[in-house]
């Protein structure tokens, strides 16, 4: 499959994703909500890796890439989405889900300090339009 193709799915089932955790946020603590999510995902990864074979290649990773797995688990997979669920759960998801989905503007300025990747006329314009949403939608 292309990676337009790929990346539409992708738009379309993270655009769904928010109303099912709502609608689960209404009866549900968000630790709760995420450790299920959590459970569900770690046995789909772990039965995708098997049947496709590729399971052995989990212990063949290297320690430093490990360590920013582990770092990258932390604070997205666990930080990250426990302040979305709150979030979900409090606020409207109109608002919280394009808020939330602006990071990218804090991976740009980071990657331009610490990857010392290129910034450029554009990448500034489409931070002030990223800014700009999420004063919209607040």
């Amino acid at each position: 499959m292309s990676v337009i193709g790929l990346s539409l799915i992708t738009l379309v089932v993270w655009g769904v994703t928010p109303l099912l955790e709502k609608s689960a946020l209404e009866r549900t603590a968000p630790l709760t909500a995420v450790t299920i999510r959590a459970c569900v995902m770690a046995v789909a990864y772990v039965g995708i890796a098997i049947a496709t074979g590729t399971g052995a290649v989990l212990f063949q990773v290297d320690g430093r890439s490990f360590l920013y797995i582990l770092i990258s688990s932390i604070l997205g997979g666990v930080l990250g989405l426990l302040t979305y669920f709150h979030a979900l759960k409090a606020g409207d998801a109109a608002a919280v889900v394009p808020i939330t989905a602006c990071y990218p503007l804090v991976t740009t300025l980071l990657a331009t300090v610490f990857l010392q990747e290129p910034i450029s006329l554009s990448r500034i314009f489409g931070a002030a339009l990223i800014v700009t949403g999420i004063y919209l939608v607040r």
